[in-house]
C-alpha cells in the first residue's frame, strides 16, 4: 500500500476532495503543511465562487417611516445609507475563509454517515464550500473502468482493423462500453 499510495496526498484534486468530505477534514493528511496548502487552495477557489446569497436590504425601523418628523428620519436615513455601504462592500475572499475556518471548527461526521446528506443539510451555512463540493467531493476512487474502456480498444483496433478512422474507432468504443453486455441485460430494457 505505501509504495501504490506513496504521497497520495500531492495530488490536488484527492486532497481537496478528503479536505472537503466532513468525516476526514485535516484527518487526511500526514502532515499540518500539506493540510494548510489544501484549504488555502479551497479558500481561493471558494472566493472565486459566488455565494448566492442576496445582499441584505436596509431594515425598516417601524414608526420613524411615516411619521414625516424631519430631524428622526434624517438621521436614520443617514443610518441606513452608512449600514448599506458596509453591505455592499463585502469581501468575497474574507467571506471564503471564514467560511473555511467554520467548517474546520465543525466536528467531524461518523465514517459511517453519508457526506452528501450532511453537506445537503449544511448548504445555507457554507453556500461557496458545498458549490466547491459538489464539483470536487465527487471525485471517482478508481480507474478500472477507464483503463478497461482503453483495453477495449487496443482489441478494437487491430492489425486486421488498422484503417479504421478515429471518428469510427471513438464510435466503436462508445458503443461497446455503453451496451448491455449480456442477454439478461437486454430483458431488463424495454
Amino acid at each position: 500500500m505505501s509504495s501504490r499510495l506513496h504521497r497520495i496526498h500531492a495530488n490536488h484534486i484527492l486532497a481537496e476532495a478528503a479536505a472537503l468530505d466532513p468525516r476526514f477534514k485535516r484527518m487526511a493528511f500526514p502532515d499540518g503543511r500539506t493540510a494548510d496548502e489544501t484549504f488555502q487552495r479551497l479558500s481561493t477557489a471558494a472566493a472565486r465562487i459566488s455565494s448566492g446569497k442576496p445582499i441584505q436590504q436596509q431594515p425598516a425601523v417601524e414608526g420613524l417611516e411615516g411619521a414625516g418628523s424631519g430631524a428622526g428620519s434624517i438621521v436614520w436615513s443617514y443610518f441606513h445609507e452608512e449600514v448599506a455601504g458596509t453591505v455592499e462592500a463585502r469581501n468575497p475572499t474574507a467571506d471564503a475563509v471564514m467560511e473555511v475556518r467554520a467548517y474546520l471548527e465543525e466536528p467531524l461526521l461518523p465514517t459511517h454517515e453519508d457526506p452528501l446528506k450532511w453537506w445537503e443539510s449544511r448548504a445555507p451555512v457554507y453556500p461557496r464550500l458545498s458549490k466547491l463540493m459538489a464539483k470536487k467531493l465527487c471525485v471517482v476512487a478508481t480507474s478500472v473502468h477507464s483503463e478497461r474502456i482503453f483495453s477495449k480498444s487496443g482489441q478494437i483496433i487491430s492489425e486486421r482493423r488498422s484503417r479504421l478512422k478515429p471518428k469510427k474507432v471513438r464510435a466503436l468504443v462508445f458503443l461497446n462500453a455503453n451496451l448491455p453486455k449480456d442477454k439478461k441485460e437486454r430483458q431488463k430494457k424495454p
